[in-house]
């Protein structure tokens, strides 16, 4: 079946789109990066990162400046961001796969993703799936634009051609807390007029 999500990233990262939304995503990404320091020491001794929804990889590069860093891995639903990934970066580790299906069989310190887990349709496999692959002490950490009580992104289904999963900030928080995530937190970064903010959710798995 035709995946119209992944038609649209294909197309994004082969017109350069992909730049943008690193630059446009690296100020939550910074928030998100605080929030795992503030909260737990592991940046401060070795660690493994799980990059989902990874993109052209910018994150996983951004860990992997982190001499503490031993393994970044990222993976992603489209091809071509994955080639894009794997032409800017020779150390971190990624892989194209249907992240819906795809079973994680490594275990990692930090889950993280950005922009990514709105457009999933099997979203409890996906979080089953993170919750296994999470360390004990780790921290499972998203971030998303998209969501209900962000009304200015409630048309990007129809403006992007993209297929969502619309939840509310409650609904997000009672998935994780279903799945048997533990110790579940969420700040909104960024709120200005008209645009409710990132709404990151995070988990630490103590």
């Amino acid at each position: 079946m035709e995946n119209i999500n992944i038609n649209t990233f294909n197309k994004w990262a082969l017109i350069g789109k992909d730049k943008g939304m690193e630059t446009g995503h690296a100020p939550a990404v910074k928030k998100m990066l605080k929030i795992i320091h503030s909260n737990t020491s592991i940046l401060e001794n070795k660690f493994s990162i799980l990059d989902v929804g990874c993109g052209n990889g910018w994150v996983v590069r951004k860990f992997l400046e982190n001499k503490n860093c031993d393994i970044a891995f990222g993976i992603d639903g489209a091809p071509a961001m994955i080639d894009k990934a794997k032409s800017l970066d020779l150390k971190g580790k990624y892989i194209n796969a249907n992240i819906e299906s795809w079973d994680c069989t490594d275990n990692f310190d930090i889950i993280f993703s950005m922009e990514t887990f709105y457009y999933f349709k099997n979203l409890n496999k996906v979080l089953d799936n993170m919750k296994r692959c999470l360390k004990h002490n780790g921290i499972f950490i998203m971030g998303i634009d998209h969501y209900l009580e962000n009304t200015e992104s409630l048309n990007w289904d129809k403006e992007f051609n993209l297929s969502l999963n619309t939840l509310s900030i409650n609904d997000w928080l009672r998935k994780l807390n279903d799945k048997g995530f533990k110790n579940i937190k969420y700040k909104i970064f960024g709120k200005k007029e008209n645009w409710n903010g990132t709404l990151i959710i995070y988990s630490i798995n103590n």
